[in-house]
């Protein structure tokens, strides 16, 4: 009983074996073939980098003091003019106290400039005789002048506004740009450092132009020489990997940069952010610029293509049961994976 079902078994396993090398035999027999496809086909030059604002612009204050107030919030769009924030400066009891003398001089001042003017004095109208009434009442015009600017300085100093010929003068930060508020460095009651020849001062508020952002990255040197202005592009953020935003090549760098050993150079696109999205300075992104592109091509894997001598062959089924032919073909387009066949099919 033993001996016959180890027979059985050697007889099976030598059914299987050969089974096995007859199947494979007819595989390696038979010619595989590929069918040519009719579709599109593009190439695109990978650039990696962030999505910036197109120009930060940090807004700093020409006098030294502390933040009293601030108008603003994070994100909000301003435009030029608008007040962002105040710096006041740290009044002293002695600024005080040389403001409320100056404007007593003046005062002092202007009642002498008028006795003169008037000539109820030997000394004033002897200036009028000699000098003529013009200037004596150009004198008596310049001390009231001095005197208000002296009324107006201490009211500064005192109250943070004054109105000097119909225009306010006061201590308010006005934005320069116009722009969305991307940070605000300073906190009511801080102290500001002015912004003057010895140095840039204290950063108040920081605006951006978040509505026309730009992409900024690098491209490897072997994709730069097939880059022109104006080339069409696809820019991912890695915030939103499931949103493509339109883009525009603006610049190419002239010089290359060494990034991880490589050669780089930094390019810079114009991104179209759709209506509702908001966005922020600072994002990841990957820009893919369109080279080129075929529509309603034939195309191969590419690698059916066998190229020798500067032509292209491919193999192509022959009639019935015959051998397969080499026949020349004219390729164009390639993204590596796929080609163009543009003649010879």
């Amino acid at each position: 009983m033993r001996n016959a079902l180890v027979l059985l078994l050697v007889v099976l396993s030598v059914g299987i074996a050969f089974a096995l090398l007859r199947s494979s035999s007819d595989d390696e027999g038979g010619a595989k073939t590929v069918s040519v496809e009719r579709g599109g086909l593009s190439v695109d030059a990978v650039a990696v980098g962030k999505v910036e604002a197109a120009y930060e612009v940090p807004v700093k204050s020409t006098t030294g003091g502390v933040l009293t107030r601030r108008f603003v919030a994070l994100g909000q769009l301003v435009a030029k003019g608008d007040p962002l924030c105040e710096v006041r400066p740290v009044l002293t009891d002695q600024q005080k106290l040389q403001a409320e003398r100056a404007l007593l001089g003046a005062t002092e001042a202007e009642e002498g400039a008028m006795e003169l003017s008037s000539g109820e004095t030997i000394a004033g109208a002897t200036m009028r005789f000699f000098q003529g009434v013009k200037s004596a009442e150009r004198l008596a015009t310049g001390a009231e002048r001095a005197r208000s600017d002296a009324e107006k300085q201490l009211e500064l100093l005192l109250n943070g506004s004054a109105e000097i010929d119909g225009m306010t003068i006061d201590y308010i930060i006005r934005a320069p740009i116009d722009g969305r508020v991307i940070a605000l460095d300073l906190e009511v009651g801080e102290p500001v450092v002015p912004s003057s020849s010895f140095g840039s001062g204290t950063d108040l508020v920081v605006l951006a132009d978040l509505d026309h952002p730009i992409f900024r990255g690098t491209i490897d040197e072997i994709e730069v020489g097939r880059l022109r202005e104006g080339m069409g592009a696809k820019v991912t953020i890695g915030a939103r990997p499931d949103l493509a935003l339109e883009a525009t090549l603006k610049e190419i760098s002239l010089k290359a940069e060494t990034q991880n050993n490589a050669v780089v150079f930094p390019v810079e696109l114009t991104v179209e952010p759709p209506e509702g999205l908001v966005m922020r300075s600072g994002y990841s992104a990957v820009a893919r610029i369109r080279i080129d592109e075929v529509t309603d091509a034939l195309l191969l894997p590419e690698r059916v293509v066998e190229f020798r001598e500067g032509s292209a062959f491919v193999l192509i089924p022959g009639d019935g049961d015959g051998e397969p032919r080499e026949v020349e073909v004219q390729v164009g387009l390639s993204d590596s994976l796929r080609i163009e066949i543009r003649d010879g099919l």
